[in-house]
């Protein structure tokens, strides 16, 4: 054989070998996608046993019904317009003549997944985009059940649903996660895009701000439960949920679904190992740091401040996922250390917006918005703070990276975290404000009174979600 027909061979095993390497990373990559996405769908059960904690025995049934259509209708609207207006396939294709639009997906591919390719080519790529993306989508839809609990209707329910999962998240979404979008980090063009553009790794903002926020929202305009406070505003009690246990399990469902949330939003694990493997380490410290942080300030702050000088598991559990969403943004940027000091500073941004709920006779019975809307803002606040150098990946228009003020930073990015928060805020308050003083209009928002007193269980669903035991008699068939 001659030394042209040897180098012809080792041409070809050389390029067998790349293309096999290829395609063995990009199907790596796609079931480590599916994975994530698998735990962060879990999420969906961590709500459930949380929402179905929280509420009275007579509410049950109904918190779990909409938890479950959340993520059924969730799936469905994702598939025919969410998706679209979220993330434009056409602008980000090759030779495409379609430049996108900064603020809202417009390319038809997405819709309906209409321009997916049927080729195997892809591996799988792009199918589980969409199947991770719709986990994300049904967490932040999720949010919003527990502060209307216990008085709003199904019909309802399901309108807001539809709203949130199909237009008002995936335009934040575009916003910032879509390369084309005008707050998107990594979007290339300087020119279509704000300051240096958010950095919200797996969604402080995008997701638990929506959520949070339109939860303010909803709570607000619906009104507090019957008996909820006394005539001179102070909250009654016994409103408390009825099972700590099923609480503490939601709140362990949502902690271990958070590691797919945030080590999944690296988006694959070729090259990415370090930075999922460290997203993991901050991710459990602010945990913990919140947690643990939440439990003594309740026991030890004054009635006057909220205190109450007992071990409070459910309060000690909401700070928990409270530092949780404040780490979430700024998971991939931050050192260890200062996920500590942010799940600490989390704890006392959760009792604050807690305690202020309730001083302005907000009734959020699972303290949404305090959880995911309060610290969502602190999440993406903080990023401006301690993200470094070395971990940032947001640059300004000369391509220089821009990073948090405690390491010497220039505060655009900080700048460009406080307009982020604030554009999310106007675009969630404003369109959430309309639909829900529209539906509070129609008489389509709130349940009846007597049914409201007699719980939606017994008035809507068929009955009790624990049923009383019909005893046993020797003989009965």
């Amino acid at each position: 054989m001659s030394s042209a027909e040897v180098a012809a061979l080792q041409a070809q095993v050389e390029d067998l070998t790349a293309t096999v390497a290829h395609i063995q990373d990009d199907e790596l990559n796609t079931f480590y996608l599916m994975w994530a996405g698998v735990l962060v769908f879990l999420m969906q059960l961590g709500f459930a046993m949380l929402s179905a904690g929280a509420v009275r025995t007579k509410n049950a049934s109904n918190i779990l019904l909409k938890g479950l259509l959340d993520a059924c209708l969730g799936a469905i609207v994702w598939y025919l317009i969410g998706y679209g207006f979220a993330y434009d396939a056409d602008a980000q294709a090759e030779n495409s003549d379609h430049t996108g639009n900064s603020f809202i997906g417009t390319g038809p591919s997405n819709f309906a997944l209409s321009g997916q390719t049927k080729e195997e080519g892809a591996y799988g790529g792009d199918w589980v985009g969409w199947f991770f993306q719709y986990a994300f989508a049904a967490a932040g839809a999720t949010i919003v059940s527990g502060a209307v609990a216990e008085r709003c209707q199904l019909s309802a329910y399901l309108i807001y649903t539809v709203a949130i999962t199909g237009f008002i998240y995936p335009v934040i979404v575009h916003w910032i996660w879509d390369t084309g979008g005008f707050l998107c980090s990594w979007n290339p063009n300087p020119d279509s895009r704000w300051l240096t553009g958010m950095v919200d790794f797996a969604g402080s903002g995008v997701v638990h701000m929506t959520g949070g926020w339109a939860a303010l929202c909803a709570a607000a305009i619906l009104g507090p439960r019957l008996g909820r406070f006394d005539e001179t505003g102070k909250a009654v009690a016994g409103y408390s949920g009825h099972s700590l246990p099923l609480a503490v399990l939601g709140t362990f469902l949502l902690w271990g679904g958070w590691y797919g949330f945030n080590q999944g939003s690296t988006l694959g694990i070729k090259d990415q190992g370090q930075t999922a493997a460290r997203v993991g380490v901050t991710t459990t410290l602010s945990a913990g740091s919140a947690a643990v942080t939440g439990l003594y300030l309740k026991y030890a702050l004054p009635a006057k401040l909220g205190g109450t000088k007992v071990w409070d598991l459910g309060h000690t559990c909401n700070s928990l996922l409270g530092g949780l969403v404040g780490i979430t943004a700024g998971c991939s940027v931050v050192e260890p250390y200062a996920a500590l000091v942010i799940g600490f500073v989390a704890a006392f941004v959760y009792h604050g917006a807690s305690c202020l709920m309730r001083k302005m006779k907000v009734d959020d019975p699972l303290d949404a918005f305090a959880v995911h809307g309060a610290c969502g803002v602190l999440g993406c606040i903080v990023v401006g703070l301690f993200a470094t150098k070395e971990y940032t990946y947001a640059f300004n228009d000369d391509g220089e990276a821009e990073y948090g003020i405690f390491y010497g930073g220039s505060g655009l990015l900080l700048a460009t975290q406080i307009a982020g928060v604030i554009m999310i805020q106007i675009w969630v308050v404003s369109l959430s404000t309309i639909m829900f003083f529209i539906l509070r209009k129609a008489e389509i928002l709130r349940v009846p009174m007597s049914v409201e007193e007699a719980g939606l269980d017994a008035s809507k669903h068929g009955g009790s979600a624990y049923p009383e035991q019909v005893p046993y008699v020797v003989g009965n068939a």
